[in-house]
């Protein structure tokens, strides 16, 4: 069977890449292929899911019906295992189909741990959250192997009686994500919900409990007996199957207009490796935004709607015990930056900018509503001190009295 455009994935970037190709043609054949069976969810919101704070429902952005309502063929549980692009064909477990554009929005799948056993586990999908839900739903002693957006969040979900273990070779939590001051004001609240953190350290063996359990070994010679081990070491794109076919880096190369190597095929969202808007370098930028704005400006570019991407900004947001937590563009500590930290209220403000003045990125530690307002003072290049005159309205005068930025 042919189609006018393929989209492989139906996730952010190909659920968006839909909603873009609808708004402008209506007619256009389109088919979604997908490995899950699953109509689009958000995988954001599967820690809350396996920690019981939400129910399954509540994960999936549209339901089945939308696909047909559309004027979509998908095909759900139906994985794409390899894509010539001379032929313009793509290969599945059932069939074989023709494109005149292809669409690759496959994102990116959990790194294992060099440890295998029945209870070590990652969280990528709904079915690694159905698994961990039935562990959790018993269990008294959880480990984390990796401090990061997945195993973080998964864990702060956890009933306040069950243990927490966290194990990081680095020498903080979060280092992937938020700058120093903020992984320390992190490990202060994750100390005060009595979770053990284990820095420089690494999980060696693994042996079974007698009751059940099982017994971490770790390079520090420290032991742990918990119930199971969840693996939060960042993710892979999904692009084994393109070797050969499409240029690949770290991911799958694009251009300002979401354009691979090959003629006619486009890719976004995690499994795409396009332009920082900060920096300018070639990144994944692996966030929900970014695989948004990518597939829309992806889509425009099929319908030839000529249009550029000006770059992504890294874009992450979470809560963790309670604590919501924002990290916006550029967060090390080599740009030059201010910052402000209320310890009372574990109320944190930092604020980076470049040698022109120019604000590129921010952390933020509790009521991280004003999130977006930092995003769009990345996006718009806004001077620092452009942004210190906004002090009486920010009502921040304790953190904007450090802009003395000229």
């Amino acid at each position: 069977m042919h189609y006018d455009l393929i989209i492989i994935g139906n996730s952010a970037a190909g659920l968006s890449a839909i909603k873009t190709i609808r708004a402008f043609d209506k007619k256009m054949s389109v088919a979604v292929f997908d490995k899950e069976a699953e109509s689009a969810y958000s995988r954001v919101l599967t820690p809350y899911y396996a920690g019981f704070d939400t129910d399954k429902d509540h994960l999936y952005i549209v339901d089945k019906s939308f696909y047909a309502k559309n004027g979509i063929d998908a095909y759900l549980g139906d994985e794409v295992f390899r894509v010539d692009t001379n032929k313009k064909t793509i290969y599945t477990q059932f069939d074989t189909y023709t494109y005149r554009y292809l669409l690759i929005a496959v994102g990116a799948f959990a790194k294992q741990s060099h440890i295998k056993h029945e209870k070590v586990l990652t969280l990528r999908n709904i079915s690694d959250a159905d698994k961990l839900r039935k562990l959790f739903s018993n269990a008294k002693s959880v480990a984390a192997l990796g401090a990061g957006l997945v195993s973080l969040p998964t864990l702060s979900h956890l009933k306040d009686d069950v243990k927490k273990h966290i194990i990081v070779s680095s020498d903080r939590i979060f280092s992937q994500v938020v700058d120093k001051s903020a992984s320390y004001i992190l490990e202060e609240i994750f100390k005060d919900k009595n979770v053990f953190i284990y820095k420089h350290d690494d999980v060696e063996s693994i042996k079974d409990n007698l009751d059940g359990s099982i017994k971490l070994s770790l390079k520090s010679n420290h032991q742990i007996d918990c119930d199971l081990l969840l693996v939060g070491k960042g993710v892979l794109p999904n692009i084994d199957f393109l070797k050969g076919e499409i240029e690949t880096d770290k991911g799958i190369v694009i251009d300002d207009f979401c354009k691979t190597s090959a003629q006619d095929v486009y890719a976004a969202g995690d499994c795409a490796q396009g332009r920082d808007f900060v920096t300018g370098k070639s990144v994944i930028q692996g966030n929900w935004i970014t695989a948004v704005e990518q597939a829309i400006i992806a889509a425009k570019n099929i319908l030839g709607i000529n249009v550029a991407y000006d770059g992504s900004i890294k874009n992450n947001t979470t809560e963790v015990f309670g604590i919501d937590v924002a990290v916006v563009g550029y967060n090390k500590d080599d740009a030059q930056n201010i910052e402000f930290y209320d310890p009372g209220r574990f109320f944190y403000r930092k604020l980076f900018f470049d040698e022109s003045g120019f604000i590129i990125g921010a952390t933020l530690i509790k009521d991280t509503n004003d999130a977006g307002l930092y995003y769009n003072l990345v996006k718009t290049r806004t001077k620092i001190d452009i942004f210190h005159n906004l002090n009486q309205f920010m009502n921040y005068p304790k953190f904007l009295s450090k802009l003395n930025y000229r």
